[in-house]
């Protein structure tokens, strides 16, 4: 089967790590995989060998074009590309490239699967009429968890599954011999994510202000680049505040987060939404005790088993967050219960099971109809 998997890149974001999973593993399978991009990244996801990249993107002589103009042209050069290669199916992942696959495929017969990796009221709730014409012409729809299912038609939630995100490979050879006890722990306190108004890395910064004078010898790491330069000047005007400039660092993204962090005492995911965390998922198949806000659209909810396996806090409450943080911090024997349970986490993200649950539903789809 010819699959062309259509996003915006393969930049260090969830949805391209999802991709980067699949697609190599949809090839080594014998399929011919194709990824189509709009642009590349500095810092990307790698795909193997024997998988395909196409840009369908602008070029620079693009650049002075109006708005309008760049999204026909959009369209057009990922049309160009569907008529041209012909797959035997198209996967398009996140609002903007589902809907430029939907209205790329106007007339075509190929199957088109599109799949949401966000909270869609904030990124489908203002596009009523793309939203619409995506929902009917998929031929099916993969979500992370039920609350994102339950935003869109009743006709697209029939023609749709619920898969988790694969976990990576290189954290499945992880046992329990190989994960520090609590009192073994680096006194470091980590966050994964690009820097954003999304993941809140602010809310983390004040809740880790209001524990900071009770732990002294600990700091805290967050992993990610700016994208909002006002984010970075708020960011680093509440660390100078706060006097906190010699304890917390921001770090560029890595391919060695794994070695960089394995032994940290603490991971927090301080989000006001989410599909599903790929950080959260791989700093609990870390065994690394874990906190994460409770954010729509209830990815972390299905993935922590609340005092048990993690612990949950209320979005954008930096007391709770604070109390949740120095209960871990301060209790030795519950940090290793949220550690071993935790790592129970790889039973469910298997990247081979994951990926039997995609096939499943391909073909499933590919004997769908969409609505039109």
């Amino acid at each position: 089967m010819k699959i062309i998997f259509h996003l915006n890149s393969m930049g260090r974001g969830g949805a391209e790590h999802v991709v980067s999973i699949l697609a190599r593993k949809f090839s080594e399978a014998g399929h011919e995989v194709i990824v189509a991009t709009q642009w590349f990244s500095e810092n990307e996801y790698e795909l193997g060998e024997k998988v395909k990249r196409i840009s369908v993107g602008l070029t620079e002589t693009d650049d002075g074009k109006s708005r309008i103009s760049k999204a026909f042209l959009r369209l057009s050069r990922l049309r160009e590309c569907f008529k041209r290669e012909k797959p035997d199916l198209v996967i398009s992942f996140c609002a903007k490239a589902n809907f430029r696959a939907a209205f790329s495929l106007f007339g075509m017969k190929t199957p088109l699967i599109v799949s949401v990796r966000n909270n869609p009221v904030e990124d489908y709730k203002g596009h009523f009429i793309a939203t619409k014409y995506m929902e009917k012409k998929a031929a099916g729809c993969v979500f992370q968890t039920p609350d994102a299912m339950s935003f869109f038609s009743k006709g697209l939630q029939k023609r749709s599954r619920i898969i988790f995100n694969p976990l990576d490979e290189e954290y499945l050879n992880i046992t329990s011999d190989m994960v520090p006890a609590a009192g073994e722990r680096s006194k470091r306190i980590v966050n994964v994510g690009r820097i954003s108004a999304q993941k809140n890395q602010l809310l983390l910064l004040k809740a880790f202000s209001k524990i900071a004078d009770k732990y002294p010898d600990y700091t805290l790491e967050i992993y990610g680049d700016f994208q909002e330069s006002e984010l970075l000047d708020e960011i680093t005007a509440f660390i100078n505040e706060k006097g906190l400039k010699e304890r917390v660092s921001v770090i560029e993204p890595t391919s060695k987060l794994k070695e960089k962090i394995m032994d940290a005492a603490l991971f927090v995911l301080s989000s006001d939404f989410e599909g599903m965390p790929n950080s959260l998922i791989e700093a609990m198949a870390m065994g690394i005790p874990s906190i994460s806000t409770d954010c729509p659209c209830g990815g972390s909810r299905l993935l922590i088993d609340s005092r048990r396996s993690g612990i949950l806090v209320p979005v954008r409450d930096e007391e709770a967050l604070a109390a949740a943080m120095d209960r871990v911090l301060s209790d030795n024997e519950l940090s290793d219960k949220l550690s071993r349970n935790a790592m129970k986490i790889t039973d469910r993200v298997q990247p081979d099971k994951i990926c039997r649950e995609w096939e499943e539903f391909i073909d499933y789809a590919k004997g769908n109809k969409s609505e039109t």
